[in-house]
């Protein structure tokens, strides 16, 4: 695969962010939603923020997460 083209996508990389895909069950995935939602923030941002952390860069952290409550209402 070119040096330039998205791994795993087969596409050539056109910016610095691309939409990768992931098996995450549908369930799951709304769930997520609103669990991201409920903390004032979005599923992108959070996952980025995790990917951030697990990979140790400096200043990164473990993303926020939503009071019980609020995502059970």
């Amino acid at each position: 695969m070119a040096p330039d083209t998205v791994p795993g996508v087969g596409r050539p990389a056109t910016g610095k962010t691309f939409v990768a895909r992931a098996r995450i069950p549908l369930d799951t995935w709304n769930e997520f939603e609103k669990a991201a939602s409920a903390a004032g923030t979005d599923r992108s941002k959070v996952l980025n923020e995790f990917v951030e952390w697990y990979l140790r860069r400096r200043g990164a952290h473990l993303p926020a997460r939503p009071d019980p409550k609020r995502v059970t209402d």
